[in-house]
């Protein structure tokens, strides 16, 4: 999974100063307790919080399973075996195999209750919505990745091709990622920007420039890392980064820059999916209209800094938040015109980068 749970303690002071939390009815309570059973929800730990699950159990009856998996090759693996499960939080650019495998089933768009709010920006993407218009993922979640850099250690960096390429002192980190970093080069090279644009003489070209560049200091993969690399100063710049990433940064007294590439920023973003086997889809369909709520993605909005697929968020959300994460542009949202995905040679992708990190 892309996303990053960084707690960002600027976001702990904007909901000191507006009070936190909200009132307004949400579409579980709505909904009434009718129904009841048991609904598993097979996802990410820190999507079980307790202030958007216990709202839901105590307005609808239903009792929510929630086994957890630490990244999208166990969820596969577990439904490939036979893990029953009603949802399955899923990502972009990760599902696709789990759609030809026949895993999950299409949603109905019909039973989600603000599909027509969400951002158009967050339905991009095959696994999300495919050709035939089949709906795989319910979006709920995103974030940009891009550049961070030390304000005060080098000059705007304003591009990948600047990243890579351009005149300033210090080392850069790249993420462990073979596609995100070879897809970062790729477009620093002017190929892309999408991933299935790129050709793989382009990313043979792509590994060439990274093994002959001398400042990537080394890669890194978990944000503490990253952050610890800034931090000792280590490196002046990483790419594949996200704005939660500066903003800690800034918050330990280091002046750190989120800025989006030139070349385009690419968005993840997550959401739920119906497993093929799913027993209760009437106590699915409910949890997923609760998660896609404003109220609901409000809590994950302050909790994480996360940007909010549902436009109605907006009704909700402080005026102090909507302008910490920008809540209130949706053209923000929709400039971010590069979906995350992989490429359809998966595997030349990795054989490649072996060359650079073998």
């Amino acid at each position: 999974m892309r996303r990053s749970v960084i707690a960002i303690a600027t976001m702990a002071l904007v909901l000191a100063a507006c009070g936190g939390g909200t009132t307004t009815t949400t579409a579980a309570e709505s909904a009434g307790t009718s129904g009841g059973g048991t609904v598993v929800f097979f996802g990410y730990e820190d999507s079980f919080l307790p202030d958007v699950l216990e709202p839901f159990e105590e307005a609808t009856g239903i009792d929510v399973k929630t086994p957890a998996f630490a990244d999208e090759d166990e969820t596969e693996a577990k439904l490939r075996a036979g893990f029953e499960a009603d949802v399955v939080e899923l990502c972009s650019g990760e599902a696709g195999s789990m759609i030809e495998a026949g895993l999950l089933q299409p949603v109905d768009t019909g039973r989600i209750d603000d599909w027509d709010a969400i951002f158009p920006s967050f339905k991009e993407g095959e696994d999300v919505v495919d050709e035939e218009g089949n709906v795989w993922i319910v979006p709920l979640q995103g974030g940009p990745f891009g550049i961070v850099y030390l304000a005060d250690e080098v000059e705007p960096i304003t591009s990948y091709q600047q990243l890579f390429f351009g005149e300033f002192e210090g080392d850069i980190a790249v993420s462990e990622e073979p596609v995100s970093t070879i897809w970062d080069m790729a477009m620093a090279l002017g190929y892309g920007p999408r991933v299935d644009e790129i050709t793989n003489d382009q990313v043979v070209e792509a590994v060439d420039a990274l093994i002959a560049l001398d400042r990537i200091r080394t890669t890194w993969s978990e944000d503490g890392d990253l952050i610890q690399l800034f931090a000792t100063g280590e490196i002046v710049a990483a790419a594949h980064a996200t704005p939660d990433i500066a903003a800690a940064l800034q918050e330990e007294g280091i002046d750190a820059v989120y800025v989006a590439p030139a070349e385009g920023q690419i968005l993840w973003k997550c959401g739920h999916g119906l497993a093929a086997n799913a027993k209760n889809l009437d106590a699915a369909y409910r949890l997923i209209n609760h998660y896609l709520s404003p109220e609901m993605q409000l809590v994950f909005a302050e909790e994480y800094g996360y940007l909010a697929s549902n436009s109605k968020i907006l009704d909700v959300a402080p005026p102090e938040l909507v302008e910490e994460l920008r809540l209130d542009d949706p053209g923000a949202v929709d400039q971010v015109t590069i979906p995350e995905g992989l490429p359809d040679d998966e595997e030349f992708w990795d054989d490649q980068w072996q060359r650079f990190a073998g």
